[in-house]
């Protein structure tokens, strides 16, 4: 813990320097006859909150008429009291948003249309976003919210226990029958399971399933999010080989992972491999106590495909100051932005092409954290669902379905049988 403060000290010290970069780039000219407040909603945690109060300081120099005001919550509470706050019309200017929010939030009236502002402001170069990231904050063909990170799940591995086994490390050449071998041979009974999944076990939603089953070419929801995909042979094929090593041992099942007390195995070094997204990465270096790196997701029988998910940011439509939310967030979100913000302190890495060295050259990357953007240029895939009203009342179904599947309770087949059916009449409402 000691030197994870220090680390974030340091990055604090360099963020600060940082500031000056937008002196040099110039922002968006803005003109405000009398001061105004910004409330901006976050759910940053303590650490990282030096890091929000030396930007907004920054913002106040270069544009005094303007304050912000940061309101934090924790992650559970912010998703929870955005729709209070919508519904009592207490919104701030500026919320947080997570990506599986974007269209249910700008469906509902609670984050503002930003097409005008994009297009008055092309020294925003909103071009220069990776496009799979800005799509997951677009709703009916406009954008609603922007984001500042966008992240990919990769293989994470301990290195200590490919030493320890003489096994060379995962790399670019791996295929799934090769993530398999190694899966039985680094497994060591009732001490360290060869692959540990994806935050414990095998996920069939959002990036995960586009991790455990597109490499077969299968696949959870099809691209426009009204059907669902489970039933085809590919995605059969992806389930009966994970499901295949778990009943193996090889990969913990319910009860292991029960066992754990909601650890997550990729912190624990119970695991010698999991799926490791880079937002993780800040945890991973200060409380993993083995050596780590990440590889290029295995490429299976059909592709090369992994999930990708992010978060990012919106004026909402309660704003009393919605052009002085826009000067903040075309700062706070331009690439300059993204390397003081995201990129230099390690928080995650940013959804910006020309800001993301700064996240591989920053102290919580792995050393080969430029597989993270290799994957977002060429075979990363936005997480279903994300577009789709009804995306997360399906999502509901997987999830119970696949417990009883993860316990025994029930076949792949009857998994398979039960979600089609159950969430049918859910797509009908669409």
């Amino acid at each position: 813990m000691i030197s994870g403060m220090r680390k974030q000290l340091r990055l604090v010290t360099s963020a600060s320097l940082l500031v000056c970069l937008f002196l040099m780039v110039g922002s968006v000219s803005y003109a405000q006859d009398e001061p105004v407040t910004l409330k901006f909603a976050v759910h940053w945690d303590a650490p990282f909150q030096p890091v929000q109060a030396a930007f907004d300081a920054a913002f106040t120099e270069r544009h005094p008429e303007v304050s912000v005001d940061i309101i934090y919550n924790t992650w559970a509470d912010h998703n929870a009291i955005i729709p209070t706050w919508a519904a009592a019309g207490e919104l701030p200017d500026i919320i947080y948003v997570h990506g599986s929010r974007a269209a249910r939030w700008a469906a509902e009236g609670i984050c503002a249309n930003l097409d005008s502002y994009i297009e008055a402001t092309p020294e925003f170069e909103v071009e220069g976003i990776f496009p799979e990231a800005l799509t997951m904050y677009q709703y009916e063909g406009s954008q609603y919210a922007l984001p500042f990170d966008h992240g990919v799940i990769l293989l994470g591995y301990n290195k200590d226990a490919f030493d320890a086994a003489g096994l060379d490390y995962p790399d670019e050449t791996w295929t799934m029958d090769d993530l398999a071998e190694a899966t039985r041979a680094l497994t060591i009974p009732n001490q360290q399971w060869g692959f540990g999944g994806f935050y414990n076990g095998i996920e069939l939603g959002g990036e995960g399933g586009i991790s455990f089953l597109g490499p077969w070419g299968g696949a959870t929801f099809n691209e426009t999010e009204d059907t669902l995909l489970l039933d085809t042979p590919e995605s059969r094929a992806a389930l009966e080989f994970w499901y295949g090593l778990i009943d193996e041992g090889v990969i913990p099942n319910a009860e292991d992972i029960a066992s754990l007390g909601g650890n997550q195995v990729m912190y624990t070094g119970q695991a010698a491999m999991f799926g490791m997204p880079s937002w993780e990465t800040p945890g991973m270096t200060d409380f993993a106590t083995f050596g780590w790196d990440v590889a290029p997701w295995p490429e299976g029988p059909a592709q090369r495909v992994t999930g990708a998910f992010g978060s990012g940011f919106c004026i909402t439509t309660q704003s009393k100051n919605p052009d002085a939310a826009w000067l903040y967030l075309s700062e706070y979100l331009s690439t300059e932005g993204m390397i003081e913000m995201w990129g230099s302190s390690g928080r995650g890495s940013p959804a910006r092409e020309a800001a993301y060295q700064s996240w591989i050259d920053s102290p919580y990357a792995p050393e080969h954290a430029e597989y993270y953007l290799d994957a977002l240029e060429n075979y990363a895939i936005n997480g279903r669902p994300y577009a789709s009203l009804t995306g997360p009342e399906v999502l509901d179904v997987i999830t119970q379905n696949r417990s009883l599947l993860n316990t025994g309770e029930i076949s792949i087949d009857q998994f398979i049988t039960n979600v089609m059916e159950q969430s049918a009449p859910i797509f009908a409402r669409q």
